[in-house]
Parts: structure tokens; C-alpha cells; sequence
């Protein structure tokens, strides 16, 4: 497990409201909220948290904190007038459909905006994220050997404590080499360990919103829909066409489908080598005001909205 990982682990166990702070706001980020999870290797990094932890936690962070919004954010933001003492905003990523099932109505029940970043390509195809589609194949195979493409020798996964070991290095070293292809990565992986290359599931921790719920979870007050790309790629690494295709698509989708015109967005992985200036440029181009990174910490009110950070959340 990575030191950033382990990080959030222990504040998670400590309460997330320690981040809160009169100075400042944290930005939360969530995946997903599931009832329960009964594998031994998918979602081992938490990127689905229980609902019975998702509700704790909102219901602690309510009571030593002060809810916002991303608007809430941005209006803040361009009058230069102080937030609340104490605030906090809830995010999710990608879209999953437990955000509408599970986690809309936790956060509704408490009164908690949310802001749900939504990668479209995933929602259109219900299609699974290339990191998924490995750890799937981990879980279905009981032990077997994968050669990746930055290694001389093949590894070899005969425990859960191997798979582990080995998704994590996947996770760090095909994230920051724009030479991979992620999609043919997982594809490589299922083939060589004899397993179906599984790119769409109903499976909890894969369904992904339908368009008629992000509709639904446009009209409510409470809550607001931003983009994060259509095909969940890093920005950064895109070519000028590819990324002004990227964020047009997402952006027309999310119009044509669910009528919604957003100016919000989200950077897909969010680390600080996944996007530059150039791809600021082209959001603001298209009328994003604000796009929060993955960058672990809190934030001044005068912090550029382009360069926002979150606390991943694993619980």
C-alpha cells in the first residue's frame, strides 16, 4: 500500500473532521458507497467505502464542521469573501451508480451538498476503468504469472498478498508513462492469465450511473454535476485534438443526455503530473471555472481554482 494511501487510512481511523480548520476548506473525494464488500482483492485500496462508514462519517464531519458546495466554493472564491468556519465539500468521481442509490439519499437525509464528476464514456458504455478490469482478473485467477511491459521477468501471483503487491506497482508505474496503453494493458493482463477481459459489469463496485439518474440528481439543490473527461485518460498526456475532443464530448453528453451545463470539472487521477496549463486553458475555453486536482490537503479561499486539493478518502 502506498504512503499516501496509508496516510488516509490513519486519518480515516483518527475522523476526517481533524482536517478541518478555521483557516481553511477541505475538499473530500469519494468513489463509491457500497453496503458491503465480499472480495478478497477488488476494492482492497477502499475506493468504495460502506454506507454505514459513509453515514458515520458525513454525520462527524457535520457536527464539527460546515457543509459547502463547490458553487459555494467558486462564488466565495470570485467575491473574496471568507467560508464558513470549518467548511467541507463532498466530491465523488467517475460515476458510479452507488452514488445515486446509495450515497445520494445518505447525503440528502443530512442536508450535505455533493458535486459528482462524471467520466461519460464510462456512464454511456457502463464501462469498467482499465485498473478495474486488472483487478477483476486478479480476483477470478487463483495464481498465475503477468509480464509487464516495464519488467525483464514475469511476476508471479500465487497470494492475495502478491496480487496486492504487484496491483500496486501497476498503479504507480502505468499511471506515469504516457507510452502505455492502459485499455491493451488490461486486455494483456486477462490474456495471459487465461481469464475474460471484463469491460462492463452490474457488479456494485462496477455499474455506473444511467442518464436519467445524473438527471435526477441535477434537480436537486443539494447536489451538482461536473465533468471529468469521456474516457477517464490523463489529461497531460493528450495530444491538443485528443484533449479538446476529450473535453468537448464530455461536456456535449452531458448537455444532450441529462441537460446539464456544468462549470465544474475534475482531473482524472489528479496527481500533479496530470494536468499543466495548457489543460487549465482548455477547460477554461470551454467554461469551467473550477477543477479540483487529487493533490492531498486543504485550501485557502484565495487558492486557484484550477489547482484545488483533495482528500482521497479510503475508509
Amino acid at each position: 500500500m502506498s504512503t499516501k494511501v496509508q496516510t488516509i487510512h490513519k486519518q480515516a481511523q483518527v475522523s476526517l473532521s481533524s482536517w478541518l480548520a478555521d483557516d481553511s476548506y477541505a475538499v473530500f473525494l469519494f468513489h463509491g458507497v457500497v453496503d458491503h464488500n465480499n472480495y478478497q482483492i477488488r476494492n482492497y485500496t477502499k475506493k468504495h467505502v460502506t454506507a454505514q462508514v459513509f453515514q458515520q462519517t458525513l454525520e462527524d464531519l457535520k457536527e464539527n464542521g460546515s457543509p459547502i458546495s463547490m458553487d459555494d466554493v467558486v462564488d466565495h472564491h470570485k467575491q473574496g469573501k471568507p467560508l464558513p468556519s470549518r467548511a467541507f465539500a463532498i466530491t465523488f468521481d467517475d460515476g458510479f451508480e452507488n452514488n445515486y442509490s446509495i450515497a445520494a439519499p445518505i447525503l440528502s437525509e443530512l442536508q450535505i451538498p455533493a458535486t459528482f464528476y462524471i467520466t461519460t464514456g464510462f456512464v454511456q458504455n457502463n464501462r469498467m476503468s482499465w485498473i478495474d478490469r486488472i483487478e477483476n482478473c486478479f480476483e477470478l485467477v487463483e495464481d498465475g504469472n503477468v509480464l509487464l511491459p516495464w519488467e525483464c521477468e514475469a511476476s508471479k501471483l500465487h497470494s492475495g498478498i502478491e496480487k496486492i503487491a504487484l496491483l500496486n506497482e501497476i498503479r504507480i508505474q502505468a499511471k506515469i508513462d504516457p507510452a502505455i496503453d492502459l485499455d491493451l494493458l488490461a486486455s494483456s493482463i486477462a490474456k495471459q492469465l487465461g481469464v475474460d477481459d471484463v469491460t462492463n459489469s452490474s457488479d456494485p463496485l462496477d455499474l455506473k450511473m444511467n442518464w436519467d439518474q445524473i438527471a435526477e440528481l441535477a434537480k436537486s439543490e443539494l447536489f451538482t454535476i461536473g465533468g471529468h473527461t469521456h474516457t477517464h485518460q490523463i489529461m497531460s498526456f493528450m495530444r491538443k485534438q485528443v484533449l479538446e475532443e476529450e473535453v468537448t464530448q464530455s461536456l456535449q453528453l452531458l448537455k444532450q443526455k441529462s441537460n446539464i451545463q456544468t462549470t465544474h470539472y475534475s482531473y482524472p487521477e489528479g496527481m500533479e503530473y496530470c494536468y499543466n496549463e495548457f489543460v487549465i486553458e482548455v477547460l477554461e475555453k470551454h467554461g469551467i471555472e473550477c477543477c479540483p486536482s487529487a493533490e492531498l490537503g486543504v485550501n485557502k479561499i484565495e487558492d486557484d481554482l484550477f489547482h484545488l486539493r483533495r482528500i482521497n478518502v479510503a475508509i
